[in-house]
Formats: structure tokens, C-alpha cells, sequence
């Protein structure tokens, strides 16, 4: 049982390590070579450790496959979300302000929503992902009072907790940045309310409604955040590895925590919509017509 638990922490501080390494390198921006160093001297240490406990390990041989689950986990996690990455694509929402200010003030189309909230990825402040613009005009066009984008930055300092406000469009398009803190707990739907309030307070925004943002019938504001799902579409055709893979990645997506949880919003206030995933497109289908 020691040589589990020893060969267990020499696994631990070996990808403890391999992340060090990459904080420094990427996010301190330390010298290659330094990195390098250290990435060597605490490699040579660990394997030591790794060597030793391998020889023991052979009488818990079963704890082994409990050690290579957990990097076919790790292994499938990094490597389909790197794929899911690459069909991201960001666009600038200014090439989309006008049109959404249209949609917003077209009363042919039925309104979806006073205050329609898409959670955003996008870093810069001008950008904002193509599935989400897609998914206000593809189909049934989704009118709403305001369209809110909300990004949510996790900081490196513990209790941080700020936000940045960028209007496009007066009281119509607007995108909001909330930096919050790793050590606090993501309770994006209400940080956002609170930014909201605090907006028509100092009359930075004018909901056309009560000065809370209800309306005369709800004593409660209308709001609909709205969370992009991928799924796997029936359109593809990759290899048995390619398959394996990202099957395995959509199916730890789906016994894992939800968005809408991680990212603490109300399920009352939530529309989660699904948006298939083509990877790879089957390009030979032959079909026969017989008969009249």
C-alpha cells in the first residue's frame, strides 16, 4: 500500500511540475532556458522517485490501471477540447451592431426576451464568438430589449471581483467583462444584476421600462441567459481513434458539471441550446434511386 500511495504523489508532483513549468514559461514569460533548467532538475529528482516506487508497485499491480485511467482522462479532455478549439471562430460585433439594433426594434418578430444574455469566451472586448451571432438570427430571429455578451475572466488574485462595460449600441448592444477571483465562487447571474442595477443607477443605461428594469405587470426584471451546448452531428465521418476520442470527450462533458452550474446562473432564467459539432464531413455518399 506505500508503494501506492508513494507512486501516486511521484505522479502528482511530476504534473505538478510539467504545470509549473508552463506558468512560468507562458504566464510569468521567464527565460526558455531557465525554465528548462528547472524543468530538468525537478525531472531528474521525480523519476528517481518514479523508478523506485515502479519496482515496488508490482505487488499492487491493480492500482495501476487506477493511474492510467486517470491520464486516458486527462489525455482525452486536453486533446478533443483542442480540436473543439479550432471550429471557434470570433468575429467583430461591430459588423453586426446595426442589424441588431433592426431585429431589436422589428416588432413583426416576436420578442424573446427583455434582456436576452449570451456568455461569451471571447478575450478581446470587440470580438464575440460566430455561433452565438448565429444563434440570434439563424432560424427564428431572437428579438430582444438589450443583447448582453458576458465574459467571465477568472484572475490570478484570490478575492478579485471588478468588471468592465463596453455599450455599442445605446441601451441595445452591450458587452460586459466580469473579472472574478479563483478562491471565489462564480455567481456570474447575480454579479451581472448587480452590474445592471448599478447601470441604471448612475443612468448609464435606460431600460425604457421602470427604473428597475421590470415592467408594470412583474415586478421582476426579464432576463434569458442563454448557454451554447456542442454536440457530436451525425455528419461526421473520422477514424475509429478520431471517434473514440471525441466521444469520449462529449460523454465526460455530459456526466461532468453543467455550464449553467459552473457558471452560477438560475436554471429559471436559462436556455441552453444545442449546436452540432462538424468535424469532419462525410464527403462519399452514394445513394440509388429505383422505382418510379
Amino acid at each position: 500500500m506505500e508503494a501506492a500511495y508513494g507512486f501516486s504523489i511521484t505522479i502528482a508532483m511530476m504534473m505538478t511540475t510539467v504545470l509549473l513549468s508552463y506558468f512560468l514559461r507562458y504566464k510569468k514569460k521567464w527565460n526558455l532556458y531557465l525554465v528548462m533548467g528547472i524543468l530538468l532538475l525537478f525531472g531528474l529528482i521525480e523519476s528517481s522517485f518514479f523508478v523506485t516506487n515502479v519496482v515496488k508497485i508490482k505487488e499492487r499491480w491493480m492500482f495501476l490501471f487506477f493511474e492510467l485511467l486517470i491520464f486516458l482522462v486527462m489525455y482525452v479532455w486536453y486533446n478533443a477540447r483542442k480540436i473543439n478549439n479550432r471550429f471557434v471562430k470570433f468575429v467583430e460585433i461591430g459588423k453586426y451592431t446595426a442589424l441588431l439594433g433592426e431585429l431589436s426594434r422589428d416588432e413583426g418578430v416576436p420578442k424573446f426576451a427583455t434582456h436576452l444574455i449570451y456568455l461569451s469566451k471571447a478575450n478581446q472586448r470587440v470580438h464575440i464568438e460566430e455561433k452565438i451571432i448565429k444563434s440570434i438570427f439563424s432560424k427564428k430571429p431572437k428579438r430582444a430589449e438589450v443583447y448582453w455578451f458576458l465574459h467571465i475572466n477568472r484572475t490570478d488574485s484570490p478575492y478579485s471581483l471588478s468588471y468592465q462595460v463596453l455599450e455599442l449600441v445605446d441601451d441595445q448592444v452591450i458587452k460586459v467583462s466580469i473579472n472574478i477571483g479563483f478562491r471565489l465562487q462564480a455567481r456570474s447571474e447575480l454579479y451581472f444584476k448587480k452590474i445592471v442595477q448599478e447601470l441604471v443607477a448612475n443612468k448609464e443605461l435606460n431600460l425604457h421600462l421602470r427604473p428597475d428594469g421590470a415592467s408594470k405587470y412583474n415586478s421582476e426584471p426579464d432576463f434569458k441567459f442563454i448557454v451554447i451546448e456542442k454536440f457530436l452531428s451525425v455528419e461526421n465521418e473520422f477514424s475509429f481513434w478520431e471517434g473514440l476520442l471525441l466521444n469520449g470527450y462529449f460523454l465526460l462533458k455530459k456526466i461532468g458539471q453543467r455550464d449553467e452550474k459552473a457558471f452560477g446562473l438560475d436554471k429559471s432564467d436559462v436556455e441552453v441550446e444545442q449546436v452540432p459539432l462538424v468535424y469532419q464531413p462525410a464527403e462519399q455518399i452514394t445513394l440509388q434511386r429505383i422505382g418510379q
